[in-house]
């Protein structure tokens, strides 16, 4: 009987190790692309280059707003207060004209972008709805590329700029943390001994999204894999812009130095 119940253990237990590392992946969205899109802007303002770094920071914003602009302006309109949407519309909406304004409309536009990322950290800083937290996460990479662009073009230094959207995406990536649990499942044997002890990490999105992975254990051995619990813990906030933060996070801090 004992080895029957063993034999049909390994089975079980082949199986399911087979399936322990098949978390969620992201949804296909174009917000999600921002991550990479800060990222690229940051570095080329770094490059320097007599301006061809600007040149090509600017490029990337402006193509990035015009390939995402409907779903920028829809996260725009679910902001709930109402200053953080108006010049979030207003830097998107001017950004592709920002090399042919003249100096007279450059100054109060780079000043107005400036000012709304750092309104954008302070709404997110303050507002407890983690939707609403979630809608001004989606666009601060946006107000924030567009701040540094603009800072740049007046020889200006962009760090503090990049050490404030650091700052907002790391408080965005706690704001939005999932919840996790553990469940355990114990299988004996007929005289009750331990044989196998099932562990399922589940982590649990403010929006309803969760994944999960399994590790097993059969007679004391883990078979394959362990539970990787930071994956598990960052897929199941695949669609909200959390992930957008955590995917950003280590090429702004490592392009800060």
């Amino acid at each position: 009987m004992r080895n029957r119940l063993a034999t049909g253990l390994v089975a079980a237990i082949a199986a399911i190790v087979l399936t322990v590392s098949g978390t969620a992946r992201p949804a296909k969205a174009a917000f999600l692309d921002w991550a990479a899109v800060v990222i690229s802007v940051v570095q080329s303002l770094n490059t320097g280059g007599g301006g061809g770094g600007l040149a090509q920071a600017t490029q990337q914003i402006i193509a990035a707003v015009e390939n995402s602009k409907q779903e920028i302006l829809n996260h725009i309109d679910a902001v709930a207060a109402a200053d953080v949407e108006a010049c979030t519309e207003a830097a998107v909406t001017k950004i592709a004209q920002i090399d042919s304004m003249p100096g007279s409309l450059l100054g109060p536009f780079v000043n107005g972008a400036v000012d709304c990322a750092a309104l954008s950290k302070s709404y997110l800083n303050a507002v407890q709805s983690l939707s609403a937290a979630d809608n001004i996460g989606k666009l601060m990479g946006v107000i924030y590329s567009i701040a540094m662009v603009g800072f740049a073009k007046y020889g200006l230094s962009t760090t503090a700029l990049l050490d404030g959207l650091i700052a907002g995406y790391q408080n965005l990536v706690a704001k939005l943390a999932p919840t996790c649990s553990d469940s355990t499942i114990r299988e004996y044997d007929e005289r009750g001994w331990l044989v196998t002890v099932e562990i399922t990490n589940t982590c649990v999105a403010y929006n309803g999204d969760q994944a999960s992975a399994t590790e097993l254990y059969y007679l004391g051995r883990l078979r394959g894999a362990p539970i990787n619990r930071a994956q598990v813990n960052k897929d199941a906030t695949r669609n909200t812009s959390r992930w957008v933060a955590q995917e950003a996070l280590p090429g702004l801090i490592a392009a800060r130095g």
